[in-house]
């Protein structure tokens, strides 16, 4: 079968930025810049944040052992963005508060390395039992690319400096504008 069915969305007309006038706006580039780790660039041309929607599973735990417990979201059939670390904003269960925190897109080498990349995502000041509910992750900013390092303590002491880099680009870009739902990269064009 050379195509595969995708639900598809219809949205209406959106709002140019006008930085992006003169360019032509496609999936390709809201791929491109995602791939790249650009979540600025990939926003601008959605007029949203780049979201990632998925069930919370029980990891390993090793977050919450190390001091920074996390929701893990496995991608299913969402694009790959660039591996690493960003500054994310969060819903739970599409309620209306929206969480604050810092996530790793990736492998996670220190610990052995997976077969696919998970989300992890820290929510800064929250505490509460996540698994099985449903996480709406806005990638805000791309922190830095994800890498191996030689014990938990180093691991330990970055995870601490990206969550303090995170909670200042968050405070920087205020309030989210809710969006429409995010596609799969199985759905869009």
């Amino acid at each position: 079968m050379l195509f595969r069915s995708a639900p598809v969305t219809m949205m209406g007309a959106a709002a140019v930025d006008s930085d992006l006038e003169a360019s032509v706006i496609s999936s390709t580039g809201v791929r491109d810049a995602l791939r790249a780790g650009d979540a600025a660039a990939a926003a601008r041309l959605l007029g949203r944040p780049f979201e990632i929607e998925a069930r919370v599973q029980r990891g390993d735990a090793r977050g919450r052992q190390i001091g920074f417990p996390t929701a893990n979201l496995w991608l299913g059939d969402y694009l790959r963005p660039a591996l690493g670390v960003y500054a994310v904003r969060a819903m739970i269960d599409d309620g209306p508060d929206t969480q604050r925190g810092v996530a790793n897109l990736g492998l996670r080498p220190t610990f052995g390395g997976l077969a696919e990349p998970r989300l992890e995502v820290h929510l800064f000041d929250f505490s509460g039992d996540l698994y099985g509910r449903r996480l709406r992750v806005e990638l805000v900013q791309f922190l830095r690319p994800e890498r191996k390092f030689p014990n938990i303590e180093a691991l330990k002491e970055q995870i601490g400096h990206d969550a303090t880099a995170a909670r200042t680009v968050l405070a920087a870009a205020g309030r989210r504008r809710r969006g429409p739902r995010p596609l799969a990269e199985s759905e869009g064009g």
